[in-house]
């Protein structure tokens, strides 16, 4: 970075899978690529973008189902099938952890491990970027409508998304894995699994396995930076995007949180714990899952989670790939009206919470910098939006890219996205430049959605933002430069002898 058709017989669109290949012709409106997954349909895609003809492949398994007896175990890559797969819609989201999981998970299953493909028609040794969905690790799945990349696919990049496993079946925290030695988080071998199926499938797509770069939003994020520690020494990318992450926030620490689960399913808390578990429904375990509250999130296990990022990091141990690394200006306001009604009109009470994780001996120090009232925080709603933003977000984007460039010398290039439109709704305005904001603008979907509250209808102003950023992130995936450009400009001096540069 930094520098033929073929002919088939189409017995049934109904189903999943079709028959083996035979004598009729494919649709024009239909592609055909073999992968090592088997042959998939696609379907071309021409009024989104109406500009571009574009190419979709939906819903491509790229492991086997986790279900079962391969449920807390390394995902197994897809064994090659004759039949031919029908990719033109998206494939099941991974079961949820919450009752709320969002959209494009109305359909949940174990046999979720799908990756999905958006490239130009006729496209060749293009740029590839893998977009990790956020959802805190309990949630979310690539079909979510608002990370839809069509429109990024249409500026000459390859768009993939996947799904990886999440909460309880991601994330176990069982003291049999621990005890092992062996490693608790699955979902990001998920995503490892994915790069390398991208990586040995994306040239029959018209992509170069060569320039991939990794990245999502929120926990997309998250997931990006645990990638770059976990696998730095091979990689097989060429950069890396996080959105609004929490890149460097302790993880958890090892609590055998699923012996809660096994409690309430007549399972041993011991050793046979997992094994009966296995024997569980899949639908079972979420109802016992949404019943107890537990949370299951990536946890430290010293074999791809370290308990020590930063020195991970100084330590060299990341993956040398340039890094675009950004937060929104309002990333605070959507989590703390979550918050108990206390931390909205008592600033002391929400800087002691677990929430922020602040030593207590730094408390009286802390608070002087949110002042309630005062012109930047009129109310403590607005200081504890504040501080949630710069103890999850902002200090810690800050503190990865100066490691990545004092430390190592990597090329950095920060942005803060700081855009309220005119056109939102009352709460919309309240909560302002909030956590997630950024995604239908960098997606580019003011050109391609009907839009949906807290937005209005898309103004000019909001056009015109999105396609600076759609630009900006394209170029970062093709392996341009971004410093001098007219969205970034020179950050300050400590960051000037490494490429960084900050986006308002």
């Amino acid at each position: 970075m930094f520098s033929t058709p073929l002919t088939v017989l189409l017995i049934s669109l109904a189903t999943g899978v079709f028959a083996t290949e035979a004598a009729q012709e494919i649709p024009q409106s239909k592609v055909l690529v073999h992968t090592t997954s088997g042959p998939v349909l696609g379907y071309v895609d021409a009024t989104t973008v109406p500009t571009v003809r574009l190419t979709k492949w939906l819903g491509i398994p790229y492991a086997e189902d986790t279900g079962g007896q391969n449920r807390w175990k390394p995902p197994i890559p897809r064994r090659p099938d004759s039949s031919i797969f029908n990719a033109t819609v998206y494939g099941p989201a991974c079961l949820q952890g919450r009752s709320d999981g969002g959209n494009g998970t109305a359909v949940q299953s174990e046999d979720c491990l799908r990756i999905n493909i958006i490239a130009p028609s006729n496209a060749k040794d293009l740029p590839v970027y893998l977009y990790s969905h956020g959802g805190g690790f309990d949630s979310g799945a690539s079909s979510d409508p608002k990370i839809d990349g069509t429109y990024l696919a249409s500026k000459g990049i390859i768009f993939a998304s996947y799904n990886y496993r999440l909460s309880l079946w991601g994330f176990p925290h069982a003291a049999e894995i621990a005890e092992a030695g062996e490693t608790q988080n699955f979902g990001l071998l998920d995503t490892r699994a994915a790069v390398e199926w991208i990586y040995n499938n994306v040239r029959k797509f018209g992509g170069d396995p060569h320039k991939v770069t990794l990245g999502g939003e929120s926990v997309g994020a998250e997931m990006t930076n645990l990638y770059l520690s976990a696998y730095y020494d091979n990689p097989l990318i060429w950069g890396a995007v996080m959105q609004s992450g929490d890149t460097l926030q302790p993880m958890w620490q090892p609590n055998d949180q699923i012996s809660k689960i096994a409690a309430n399913m007549s399972c041993p808390t011991g050793h046979g714990l997992l094994d009966c578990l296995r024997k569980k429904s899949g639908s079972d375990l979420r109802q016992t899952l949404l019943a107890t509250g537990t949370q299951f999130q990536p946890v430290t296990d010293n074999v791809t989670v370290f308990k020590d990022f930063v020195a991970q990091t100084k330590a060299g141990r990341t993956a040398k790939v340039p890094l675009l690394i950004g937060t929104n200006k309002d990333e605070g306001t959507l989590i703390v009206e979550g918050e108990p009604t206390a931390y909205l009109s008592d600033i002391t009470q929400y800087s002691k919470s677990n929430n922020l994780n602040f030593p207590f001996a730094q408390l009286s120090e802390l608070q002087k910098n949110y002042v309630v009232p005062s012109e930047e925080f009129p109310t403590a709603y607005n200081a504890s939006a504040a501080m949630w933003r710069d103890a999850h977000m902002l200090c810690l984007a800050h503190n990865l890219a100066t490691l990545r460039t004092t430390h190592l010398g990597l090329p950095v290039w920060r942005y803060r996205f700081d855009h309220v439109a005119s056109n939102l709704n009352s709460r919309g305005l309240r909560i302002g430049a909030f956590h997630g904001s950024d995604i239908r603008f960098v997606m580019g979907q003011w050109r391609t959605i009907v839009l949906s509250p807290p937005f209005v209808a898309a103004t000019p102003e909001q056009i015109a933002i999105s396609d600076l950023m759609v630009t900006a992130w394209t170029n970062f995936i093709k392996g341009r430069a971004l410093t001098g450009t007219r969205f970034f400009h020179n950050f300050p001096k400590h960051f000037r002898s490494a490429e960084a540069g900050l986006a308002k």
